[in-house]
């Protein structure tokens, strides 16, 4: 049989040698029966390839080492008419394990006498075509990472045109692939001109160099737009250092470069912005300051980043700084207005409005601060203005009340007695009765007139300078002016100027209201007990109060409080007085910045507490 494969001739020595070739060549082949596809000899390559022993081999059929959906394929080809030395292609086979092999199969046929016979060699092409799969598949892989990445993947040769280019140039730049491939140089040709220096001077070190080179640009689109690009590339050198080919990627970052300018612009308008902002954590530890904050607390920007919410502004205290930021988190905003403490330690009133937010999943809160002294000023201003027309008002109903009252009394009185004066006979007796009464009624409506004028002087004067008093040397001045009173009274009083005895005022209406303050502790003493008298000072919220304490009648203030320092008030009848000293004590005191308070129990006595303004601390 193998000596057929030579033209029939060949000697039984060259016959041996076809078999040694046969049996022992490192290819797998065998010779089978073209009518029943039977096994006729297989070589020992053929058994160790397919796993079935050569008596195996002898009772099988060539279909039995394929699949069984080629098997129809099969037989119309060995059925078919084939040139003698035939390349059959690649076909499947089936090894004894099952495992597919992928082969290709050339066929020769040998004429013998019982018929045709095909001599087969097979060559093992399985690990190339599992390489050429996975190679398939690593492209097909590369061509989806290349079909959803945003960036543009490049190749440049070493003349720098471009060679390859990924899809996303006509998403992003409006040109196809191919109109790059056909102008190489139109890459560079859409660069920014003001930007092109990047490449003339990055070119000549990537032409030497393997590290990675960085640039951004701007890059025109084919619609006329422009854009930012950031290109990193890298040169593939040959083994005498030039590049062969340069590689890289372009990445669209207007985006960000229109977000960078964004920024930029805020930022800028922050820093110059004349409101302080802030920007703190929950547990109120600042993260930004802007110029404007640094310049209102007196601070440099690390000094002022190192503290705390609460710390600059003390009213919210560490404990309260959590229910503070709780409030936050809950409503979103807040506006409070309080104090922030400046590098001084001087406290200043401003208004806060905090912001809640969230960013990168971490909470934060946005202040802005304003000062509002000018309008704190502007509303103590207004306060004290509508606290003084109030006064006012109350002056011009004490006003109007006493024009009713205590003038129309005496006049109306006059009028009567002028009325039933005997014009006729200036002898009757009842005209000397009229004179006397007209008199007495003209001194009482010139009392009257005097008192109302020393108000009004009084009310007249509340632009006054005031001066630096001293009331230890008042009260010795008004101590020495009253002896002769206090020889002729049984008890005691005391002074202590200890906590303190200089006060702006006016030097008249201090002694006034001390004049005021002793003598009606003389007069309104109670006969069943010796007097005292009890003078101090204390200081009390930035002013000097006079305290002057008795243990005479004292007032009842529940039914007479709100009338206590009105114009002619009298609270004991029983002891003459006009009810004039205690409206003039209040009007002094208010008109040198102060006021009068009062302290009173019926049979213990009274405290009267006048406070005065200080001198300042230079003074």
């Amino acid at each position: 049989m193998i000596e057929s494969i030579t033209d029939g001739t060949a000697l039984p020595r060259e016959r041996e040698d076809y078999r040694i070739l046969f049996e022992n060549n490192p290819l797998p082949m065998w010779v089978f029966d073209t009518d029943s596809l039977q096994f006729l000899m297989v070589n020992a390559s053929a058994v160790k390839l397919y796993g079935y022993s050569k008596e195996e081999f002898l009772q099988m059929t060539i279909k039995d080492i394929r699949p069984q959906e080629d098997i129809s394929t099969l037989l119309q080809v060995t059925a078919s008419s084939r040139e003698p030395l035939n390349y059959a292609g690649e076909w499947v086979h089936l090894k004894k394990d099952g495992t597919q092999l992928y082969v290709e199969v050339v066929s020769h046929a040998l004429q013998e006498d019982d018929g045709v016979k095909r001599l087969v060699v097979v060559h093992d092409i399985t690990a190339r075509k599992l390489a050429e799969k996975q190679l398939a598949e690593a492209e097909r892989h590369a061509q989806t990472i290349l079909a959803n990445i945003v960036e543009i993947i490049f190749s440049f040769n070493d003349k720098m045109e471009m060679t390859y280019v990924s899809p996303q140039c006509y998403s992003i730049l409006g040109y196809t692939p191919q109109q790059f491939y056909e102008d190489k140089l139109l890459w560079f040709n859409l660069v920014h001109p003001e930007d092109r220096y990047l490449f003339e001077e990055a070119l000549p070190k990537i032409r030497t160099s393997q590290e990675q080179f960085q640039m951004e640009y701007r890059i025109k689109t084919a619609s006329n737009d422009e854009k930012w690009f950031i290109t990193r590339c890298t040169g593939q050198l040959n083994k005498n250092g030039y590049m062969t080919r340069m590689d890289g990627s372009a990445i669209d970052i207007t985006h960000r470069k229109v977000m960078e300018e964004k920024l930029r612009f805020a930022d800028f308008s922050i820093e110059r912005a004349s409101e302080a902002f802030l920007w703190s954590r929950p547990d109120g530890s600042l993260v930004r300051v802007n110029r404007a904050a640094c310049v209102m607390l007196g601070f440099r920007e690390e000094e002022l980043l190192g503290l705390r919410m609460y710390e600059i502004a003390p009213s919210f205290g560490q404990q309260d700084w959590a229910k503070q930021w709780a409030s936050l988190e809950e409503l979103h905003s807040l506006t409070v207005e309080t104090e922030v403490k400046d590098a001084a330690g001087e406290l200043h009133p401003v208004e806060m409005q905090l912001n809640y937010f969230n960013f990168e999943q971490k909470s934060y809160s946005f202040t802005s601060i304003r000062q509002i002294v000018e309008r704190k000023q502007a509303e103590a201003e207004k306060a004290a203005l509508t606290e003084e027309m109030a006064r006012q008002n109350e002056h011009l109903r004490q006003f109007a009340y006493i024009v009713s009252h205590n003038l129309r009394a005496p006049v109306a009185n006059i009028v009567g007695l002028t009325n039933l004066y005997n014009r006729k006979s200036s002898a009757d007796p009842i005209n000397s009765v009229l004179i006397s009464k007209l008199e007495r009624t003209s001194q009482r409506l010139d009392t009257t007139i005097r008192d109302l004028n020393e108000i009004l002087s009084i009310r007249s004067k509340t632009e006054q300078v005031l001066e630096k008093i001293d009331l230890q040397q008042v009260f010795a001045d008004i101590k020495e002016s009253l002896s002769g009173q206090f020889i002729q009274y049984t008890g005691r009083i005391h002074a202590d100027f200890l906590e303190g005895k200089e006060v702006m005022g006016v030097k008249g209406y201090v002694h006034s209201i001390f004049l005021n303050l002793i003598t009606n502790a003389i007069k309104y003493q109670d006969e069943a007990r010796d007097l005292e008298i009890h003078i101090n000072t204390v200081f009390s919220n930035g002013y000097l109060c006079l305290q002057v304490q008795d243990n005479g009648l004292g007032i009842d203030l529940v039914k007479q409080g709100g009338k206590i320092f009105g114009l002619y008030r009298r609270f004991h009848p029983h002891i003459d007085g006009k009810g004039l000293g205690l409206y003039m004590i209040k009007t002094q005191a208010e008109t040198m910045g102060g006021w009068v308070d009062v302290e009173s129990e019926v049979g213990k006595g009274s405290i009267f507490k006048v406070y005065f303004q200080i001198p300042p601390y230079n003074d």
